[in-house]
């Protein structure tokens, strides 16, 4: 019968991955003893027992659960409950064999230190270095003396004698009788080791392998497993690739794969005992898996029989107790962020040279993550770290900041702390800037008011952090300029999701996954969310709680402007939120908006100007007017809270979408919006250029900015002079680019302003129905673009007079829909009339007079005038070609006409020629798809048609049709001559 035993009795701790090598290795034992309680954050399941005269605890990974991380967890909790001399990692791994070590399956490898590592080398951790190649940086430290002792008597009595690793593994038969037919050997016509080159093919096993790629070895003369020592590499992932595995195995000098003591070694001293159980390529399976725990677990048992008990009395120093004090609790559906853990990691332990206070912020948007990045980051430090102590400071406001100091004062057991007279910021800065106090990383959550932390202020709570080699300080932010003053380059900004990361996160959020089967819908929601984390975490509690489907959400977010600010405000339940503060998107944001009223009155201004107009493409020039510096400034403060993000492109800017919404609402809740609406309406009315050809760089990008403020309905309380002038310029911007129906609707909204304000006569009433009837025009509505045209042009004459240049312009244009009808010799008196006023009033040059002589020769073709109408297609050509320059569009235009005429002569080599360069031009200038190069193409192919060139004419005839139909649609003039045209060319 066992005495009584206590925890203090056991001094060694086992850690095993798996459960069978835990059953392995709870089979050596020679006396099994009661469990006994451990601390209440101990999760751990523990055996206790006894080899020899060691009391020894036994703990394995949970199920499903590898890697070093939850190995250092395990290892944490076992220093939680018991005072620790040392410990071993037993279990299986992948060989390396080589020439030198010849390693089978079924053999044991122990880490001894070998070369620049201390027995155990973290294959996967560093970085990529110059030309691409990686750089494994940080150490690990070495097994205590204890072990190496240990570890060197065994090795000198084995160079004489067997170790009794037989008589290990019988006595596990015989302790547990089923293992006897559970853990044999295999065999070893099973040990089978392919050429590194060589990648498995097949299922589970390797029947389908070519032997042929065997690596030839000798025959063995026993089974007896054979010990090896040397440096064993540890990793996050599976080796499973033999010629990576040879290439680390050269360079590190490594004997075995694994994928749990790196965990370990910095902060729980141990040995790490493996079985190997396959070769870490991607022939492994599981066949050798249960001998090779055996065998470790054998190999374990043996090892501990020359452990000297007066080695072990010497005081080591086993994890150190470290403290947690975190707000939350782990999430342990935190979804990606890899590349800022991993760079986190680098900063605090890769990095880290114990020379200096290390310092590190993310910054970002709010609600973009960065507290929840920070919290998962403590929990790995101290998975990797366990000596690592982690506290946390609540730095919203001051009051905050002291409760948290004054928290973490009482975790240290600082004298005083509780009294209320003390100075708790300043007895936490000096007991935490003690080196005494071990190894610490204070995360300053909520950075986000740059008063509180202004670095040149003794009185400010900047001067309240510690300062120790052994620390080191993570802030959160949403202000880059705080996050530059305190971490200077190790500044870490987060931005959205990417859609992989975003898919997954609003599936861990949801409870009816199946809803996410509708991909279109997701994609949608998500882009329409902006890929923000707290906006993805708030749809799903909404259709969580409403039970409804991710499309239907998608159709009220999109039914206007309330709905979304409504869906965005509504609060949700969130463990990972502080206490009495609300979390919705909509006013995630507010606090940081007053912030930067107060800090910067400019770029509140622009903030509020940006919410009024389109979110991206934003350019510096349409924003209100002020010095460059104060502008950049006002700019850079919207940059540095993540409201807006700089384009590529010099001078551009997007605001974030969800900020956009954000804003109004914040401007609606202070009752602003009306005003600010008025001002930006006054802004963009200044800085719009009326639209022509030559300005179309300008106007191209204010064009969008210009829509989405028109379109807003505090417009409509706004100056209508300004608001029709926006809209006159919106409808030429169309008219340009041939989009009428939109130019069309935009000037019939000015019209209704103009004739309600100024009168049907009014001369700029007038100038907008001449606008719509053109586009009508373009259209193919000459019926009914001429009825207008000559009530406007009997208005002009009245109110304008004869000569006034707006009344030719509409003499000119009913000249063109007359044409147009085929109503050709009214056509020609009117553009006859035209062009010698145009003359007269304007001169031969101008560019309104060249438009005129431009028609005239058009109807002159159109009656078979072709002579005259070539003399004066050319003469148009020439002067718009010195007037306006080759590319213009008019210039174009003649061109094109130039070539209708030399066609309609049967001057069909030259026409072509025109048609081909036009063609070319328009490309060019205007794109593929614009109306006039479809005209363009469709002449081009008349031409080759008329010179018998009937497969290219069909080509081009084909082209021009599905263009037209896609561009005009099918009931257009333009494609209903396409349609001719074709059919002519295929029946010829």
């Amino acid at each position: 019968m066992a005495p009584p035993y206590k925890k203090e009795d056991y001094q060694i701790g086992i850690i095993c991955a798996l459960a069978i090598e835990a059953a392995a290795m709870g089979a050596m034992l020679d006396e099994t003893h009661p469990k006994l309680p451990t601390d209440s954050a101990d999760t751990n399941d523990y055996t206790f027992g006894r080899i020899g005269d060691l009391n020894l605890i036994i703990a394995c990974l949970p199920a499903g659960s590898m890697g070093n991380g939850p190995a250092a967890t395990v290892a944490s909790n076992m220093c939680r409950s018991f005072s620790l001399k040392f410990g071993l990692m037993v279990g299986i791994g992948g060989g390396v064999w080589s020439r030198k070590t010849d390693i089978r399956l079924g053999d044991i490898a122990v880490s001894q230190p070998t070369g620049t590592h201390g027995g155990v080398v973290q294959w996967d951790y560093g970085k990529m270095g110059k030309g691409g190649v990686f750089d494994r940086t940080g150490s690990l430290n070495r097994p205590p003396p204890v072990l190496l002792h240990a570890l060197q008597s065994l090795k000198t009595f084995s160079e004489g004698d067997y170790l009794n690793i037989r008589a290990a593994l019988d006595l596990m038969a015989k302790n547990k009788t089923k293992m006897a037919k559970t853990y044999p050997h295999r065999g070893a016509e099973n040990d089978q080791l392919f050429k590194a080159s060589y990648d498995h093919s097949g299922d589970e096993t390797c029947e389908g392998c070519d032997m042929e790629m065997l690596v030839r070895r000798e025959v063995r003369e026993n089974l007896q497993p054979e010990i090896h020592y040397g440096n064993i590499a540890s990793g996050n992932e599976v080796m499973k690739h033999g010629l990576t595995r040879d290439q680390i195995a050269k360079t590190e000098e490594v004997i075995c794969f694994e994928m749990e003591a790196a965990g370990l070694m910095n902060d729980f001293p141990c040995l790490v005992i493996r079985g190997i159980c396959d070769y870490a390529d991607s022939h492994k399976n599981d066949m050798w898996q249960r001998y090779a725990a055996a065998t470790a677990a054998a190999f374990a048992r043996v090892f501990l029989g020359f452990v000297k008990k007066e080695d072990m009395g010497v005081e080591i120093p086993v994890c150190l107790k470290s403290h947690r004090l975190l707000p939350f609790g782990r999430n342990n559906h935190f979804v990606g962020r890899q590349s800022q853990l991993q760079r986190l990691m680098e900063i605090f332990l890769i990095e880290y040279k114990g020379d200096n206070c290390q310092r590190a912020a993310l910054d970002g948007l709010g609600g973009v993550g960065k507290t929840h990045i920070a919290l998962e980051f403590a929990f790995k430090l101290q998975e990797y770290s366990l000596e690592h102590s982690v506290y946390w400071v609540h730095a919203h406001d001051a009051t905050s900041f002291e409760k948290s100091y004054r928290d973490i004062g009482k975790i240290l057991d600082i004298p005083g702390i509780d009294n209320d007279k003390a100075d708790v910021k300043e007895l936490v800065r000096q007991r935490l800037s003690k080196e005494s106090i071990g190894k610490w990383l204070l995360i300053i959550d909520n950075a986000d008011n740059p008063q509180l932390f202004q670095t040149h202020d003794d009185s400010s709570l900047f001067s309240c952090l510690p300062y120790s080699n052994l620390g080191g300080i993570l802030f959160t932010t949403r202000n880059h300029e705080v996050a530059t003053d305190h971490a200077e380059a190790e500044v870490i900004s987060i931005g959205m999701m990417d859609d992989s990361e975003s898919r997954e996160l609003l599936r861990t959020t949801l409870q009816k996954k199946h809803i996410l089967n509708d991909i279109e819908s997701t994609s949608e929601l998500l882009e329409l969310l902006a890929h923000l984390p707290l906006a993805i975490k708030q749809a799903g509690a909404f259709l969580n709680k409403k039970n409804i489907t991710i499309s239907k959400y998608v159709d009220m977010y999109k039914n206007s402007n309330d709905t979304q600010i409504k869906l965005l405000a509504m609060d949700f339940e969130d463990k990972w939120r502080y206490k009495g503060m609300r979390n919705p998107v909509a006013t995630t944001w507010l606090i940081s908006f007053e912030q930067v009223k107060q800090q910067d009155d400019l770029a509140a201004r622009y903030m509020a100007f940006m919410s009024c107009i389109s979110e991206n493409n934003i350019p510096l020039s349409i924003l209100p007017p002020a010095l460059e510096f104060d502008q950049l400034d006002a700019i850079g403060t919207l940059i540095g809270f993540g409201f807006l993000t700089e384009q590529t492109s010099e001078g551009m800017y997007n605001m974030h979408r969800l900020v956009h919404i954000a804003t109004r609402n914040w401007l609606d809740i202070r009752n602003e919006l009306p005003q600010v609406t008025t001002r930006a309406v006054e802004q963009v009315a200044a800085v719009f250029p009326w639209p022509e050809y030559e300005n179309r760089d300008t106007w191209s990008v204010y064009l969008p900015h210009a829509e989405c403020l028109i379109d807003a309905a505090e417009v409509f309380d706004t100056v209508e002079s300004l608001r029709w002038d926006i809209l006159d310029k919106l409808g030429r911007c169309f008219w340009l680019t041939r989009k009428d129906e939109k130019s069309i609707e935009r000037n019939k909204k000015a019209l209704e302003m103009k004739e309600r304000v100024l009168g049907r006569e009014d001369p700029s009433t007038l100038l907008t129905i001449s606008n719509i009837t053109t586009s009508l025009m373009n259209q193919g509505k000459y019926a009914k673009a001429e009825t207008i045209y000559r009530e406007t042009l009997a208005l002009k004459e009245k109110v304008l007079g004869k000569e006034h240049p707006d009344t030719l312009v509409s003499m000119n244009n009913l000249g063109q829909t007359l044409n147009s009808q085929g109503k050709y010799a009214e056509a020609e008196t009117i553009h006859r009339e035209t062009l010698a006023l145009h003359e007269k009033v304007l001169g031969k040059e101008h560019p309104d007079t060249l438009a005129s002589m431009n028609n005239l020769g058009q109807t002159l073709n159109s009656q078979g005038k072709y002579a005259e109408a070539e003399t004066i297609h050319r003469e148009t050509f020439a002067l718009k070609e010195k007037v306006l320059g080759k590319e213009h569009p008019s210039t174009l235009a003649s061109m094109n006409n130039l070539g209708q005429t030399l066609n309609s002569q049967g001057k069909y080599a030259e026409a072509e020629t025109i048609h081909r360069e036009t063609l070319a031009l328009h490309e060019k200038v205007l794109g593929k798809e614009h109306p006039s190069t479809l005209v363009i193409m469709n002449e081009l192919g008349y031409t080759l048609n008329s010179q018998k060139k009937d497969d290219e004419a069909e080509i081009m005839h084909r082209e021009t049709l599905a263009l037209q139909e896609k561009v005009l649609g099918k009931d257009h003039p333009s494609t209903l001559a396409s349609m001719h045209n074709l059919g002519q060319t295929l029946s010829s």
